[in-house]
């Protein structure tokens, strides 16, 4: 099942997160074997970042695929992100996390994302988090310049407000076709600070990331987790579903935005309950509701 973020762009509605791929342990052929199957399912959208693994690694674990089989790029959608700067092993002169969106940095990034991924372009590239010092000008310029040279698509922002999404807008030529943030049953903040509202009203299809919560929604570490999980659990049996993931993917579908979620797994059975989920028994609003306040969500 596929979600058009443009009239000339889609995604499918289940997206496989590769954040943690470094911690799959597959090999290269079992990489392209994923690949392959989550093709077979309907999944052909992938979601990277330049940090994941570390420095571009995860972007490199997935371009052996692709060196390996090129004739699954035009199978397969990629999405990267970049802005995050942060210490590690491989940026030793960097001593304190910050975000970035000059110019030469963004170019160097995706520059380095497209090596690392084997590939001429990337369809989607997410701006990953609202940097306070940005130059909405020289942004501009850079997505532009990006886009002539082919090396980008599409557009996009991710972990930004509101106000942050519309004050970049108004400066950017090219349209962000879509908004990525965290939403789960236990954190409920984009519920809160209006950016489902804010994605009404703009037309944008968001992409949910963390959709179980890191799986805190399976393991809950305190009393507000441990009742969100037995909320979780009653609404299962009601709807006769498999497991609580089941009833969080559908109250998460459920909004009219006609929302994306990004999974982080390469749990295949995980991955299925997810895409039965499209299609099969829908919670009502009242049980709809009920994880919503649970959560925190005060109703007025």
């Amino acid at each position: 099942m596929k979600v058009n973020l443009d009239d000339h762009f889609s995604i499918s509605k289940v997206v496989i997160g590769c954040m943690r791929m470094h911690e799959w342990n597959f090999d290269v052929e079992q990489r392209i074997e994923f690949v392959e199957w989550c093709i077979e399912q309907g999944i052909t959208t992938f979601d990277h970042a330049d940090i994941y693994g570390g420095n571009h690694q995860n972007e490199a674990l997935f371009g052996e695929v692709l060196q390996k089989k090129p004739q699954l790029r035009e199978k397969i959608e990629i999405i990267t992100k970049c802005s995050i700067c942060v210490p590690n092993n491989e940026n030793p002169n960097i001593k304190t996390r910050y975000f970035n969106t000059g110019k030469e940095y963004i170019i160097n990034q995706v520059n380095q994302s497209l090596e690392n991924l084997k590939c001429e372009y990337v369809d989607l590239l997410l701006i990953h988090m609202h940097d306070l010092l940005v130059n909405p000008q020289e942004l501009n310029e850079t997505l532009n310049q990006l886009k002539e040279e082919g090396k980008v698509k599409f557009f996009g922002l991710s972990n930004h407000n509101p106000l942050e999404f519309d004050t970049l807008q108004k400066y950017i030529d090219v349209k962000f076709v879509t908004h990525q943030f965290m939403l789960n049953p236990l954190g409920i903040e984009n519920y809160k600070n209006g950016t489902m509202t804010h994605c009404l009203r703009e037309g944008i299809h968001p992409m949910f990331w963390s959709p179980l919560a890191g799986g805190r929604i399976f393991n809950p570490s305190n009393a507000f987790e441990e009742n969100m999980k037995n909320v979780l659990e009653g609404i299962r049996q009601e709807l006769q579903l498999e497991d609580i993931d089941e009833v969080v993917y559908r109250w998460l579908l459920k909004h009219s935005s006609d929302p994306i979620i990004v999974l982080g797994t390469g749990n295949r059975e995980r991955i299925k309950r997810a895409l039965d989920s499209l299609d099969g028994t829908q919670m009502t609003r009242e049980q709809w509701y009920k994880i919503l306040t649970e959560a925190g969500y005060e109703l007025c």
